[in-house]
Order: C-alpha cells, then structure tokens, then sequence
C-alpha cells in the first residue's frame, strides 16, 4: 500500500460519494491530500459524518446541477454511473429508457467537465471489456450481453467518454470487477454477503470470478489519475476464485451454513431472466433480478492483477477483505 502524501491542493468532485466505490474514492483522495466534495442525493447522508470533505446535496438530472458542480474542481470522478438492474421496468425515465437516460446523463456530465477544465475519472464495468472466447461462447457472450439494457448502457457511456478523450478530454477510465470490502449501501438483493449471512442463498454456482477489494480499487484508480493514464480502458482486478469456493469461505468467516446445492450458472441467469419476464406480465417487478447472475456468467479469470503491479501497488489478502467486509454488514444489520 502506498503511504498518504501532503496537501495536493487539488480539488476532487466525487460523484455518488455514498456509494461502494464512492466512499472507497472518498477515504482514498482524502488520505492523500485532495480537497473533496462529496455529491450525493441523500441529504445528511451517515456513512459521510466524520469526513473531512464538503457535502453537496442535489440531483445530476436537475439542470445545470453538474456545471455548477463540476465548476473550480480540477477533477470529477464518475462514482454513479447509472446502471439499469431490472430487465423489464417502467418506473422511472432512467428504467424506461435507460440508454437514452445514460447517453443524456453522459452528455451533461462531459460538458460540465470540458467547461471546467477538469480532469474525467470514469468508473465503467469489466463488462464492457472484450473476452477470449471460442466460437460458441463468443456466440453466448453476444446474447448476454444483448439481453440486458446494463450492457449496452455500460458499451454506450464508456464509448462517449472515449470519444470525449480522443477530443482532448482528459479521461481516466477505469473497468472493475466486482468489488467486496466495507462500505457496501446497495440492496441486499444485490449484495451476495448480507444474503448469504441471512441465509437468502439457496444454492452456489461453479464459476471463476474476480473479485477486487473496494480500498485497493481506490488507490488503483487514485495511482491510474497520478499517472495520467487517459484514453484507454483499464481493468480493476483482484483474485480470481471460483463463485463456490468464495460463498463457501464467506460463510465459514460468517459461522453460519453454507449453500449445499450447486447448480448450472447458465441455467439460473436463464431462469431468473424468464422470471422477469413473467413478473413484468403482470405489472411487477421480479424479486430476483437476473443481472447479477448474467454478470457471474459473464465473468472470467483476469489473471495476476496487472493494474497493481503496473503501479506498484499490492491487494489485500481475499481474507482480510472477506472478514472486513462481513464486519461492516454486521454493523449495518
């Protein structure tokens, strides 16, 4: 780990400062000197108390907000990026449309940085990223990743950005995998250890995923911003581990029983993906969202953390993130 340096007099603009990897960018800028400000929806947000950054309330979709955010920033870190969860929604104009939503979204955003003169953190999704398939699997990978409005919100936001950065923007864009560690606000229908501790998880399957802690994401992104690394994307990786050695270990640290059942990762995103369908029919939304199983068959080993190593930094030990990790959803239960 790299140690904290003086005052940078920089100033950073974290958007979706509230966020998993929000809070993580947040820790991580402050312990290094930048001066922040922390823009989030929720107004008297907890999980900011204590930090020493400046609390800006207020929604990116309300016009002008981001300009007037954006303005005397030398960076703008895109933490909340939005990322459509429910195949088939109608609640809100990000779920009704949301490629237009993210390509509107985007599009104020790269203004509000041009017009400032800032520098663009962009956190995208390792799902963008090509893959080394075969054949049929690349076959398999072109459906899935057609079958879900999050791809092509994720494809269309990232190609914008590497747009703005071939036209002179400077844009660090960075591509995580699925991130663990403390700090983790989303809904428990999307986080696998508060699941998995209430017992919510029936059964594992049998695919390697990478996973990358939270902190060691923030100062990778952190180094990639010093380092000047605009224009490409860059994975964010971590520890390759199979999804069922990983629950397994989770709820061994956790004490509590582990899944007995291991079933086909295709055959559950498929499921879960028709149960959407059948709840839409009726005007709901599915209990189960199938994303976060398209997102594990979408994953694959990435191998020694490249991006780390290129920076000298190092990753936390999978333990040491797991355990910190199943701390913080014990103070949140």
């Amino acid at each position: 780990m790299t140690s904290p340096s003086r005052s940078t007099g920089r100033r950073a603009l974290v958007l979706g400062a509230t966020g998993h990897i929000g809070q993580a960018l947040v820790r991580e800028l402050l312990a290094h000197g930048y001066r922040v400000t922390a823009a989030t929806r929720r107004a008297g947000a907890a999980n900011l108390v204590g930090l020493a950054v400046d609390v800006a309330v207020g929604d990116v979709d309300q016009p002008g907000q981001l300009d007037a955010w954006a303005r005397e920033h030398d960076i703008v870190v895109d933490a909340a990026a939005p990322y459509p969860v429910h195949r088939f929604a109608s609640h809100s104009p990000s779920e009704r449309d949301p490629v237009a939503y993210a390509q509107m979204r985007m599009t104020l955003l790269l203004r509000a940085v041009a017009d400032s003169g800032a520098r663009l953190v962009y956190v995208g999704s390792c799902a963008t990223l090509p893959r080394r398939d075969g054949r049929l699997a690349a076959l398999e990978t072109s459906w899935r990743r057609q079958s879900h409005p999050y791809f092509a919100v994720k494809r269309v936001m990232e190609a914008m950005a590497l747009d703005a950065s071939r036209r002179g923007v400077p844009v660090v864009l960075v591509n995580p995998t699925a991130f663990l560690g403390p700090w983790d606000d989303k809904p428990r229908e999307l986080s696998l250890i508060p699941q998995l501790i209430e017992g919510l998880v029936p059964a594992t399957v049998r695919r390697v995923v990478n996973v990358v802690d939270v902190r060691d994401a923030a100062a990778m992104i952190r180094g990639l911003l010093e380092a000047e690394a605009f224009g490409t994307p860059i994975p964010i990786t971590g520890h390759d581990v199979p999804a069922d050695l990983l629950v397994a270990r989770i709820c061994q640290l956790a004490g509590v029983p582990s899944p007995r059942l291991h079933v086909s990762a295709r055959l559950s995103a498929a499921s879960a993906y028709w149960m959407e369908r059948v709840w839409a029919l009726g005007g709901r939304t599915s209990p189960l969202p199938s994303l976060p199983l398209l997102l594990v068959c979408d994953a694959e080993a990435m191998g020694p953390p490249s991006t780390a190593m290129r920076l000298g930094q190092s990753v936390r030990a999978l333990d040491e993130t797991l355990r910190d990790a199943i701390a913080w959803y014990d103070t949140r239960r």
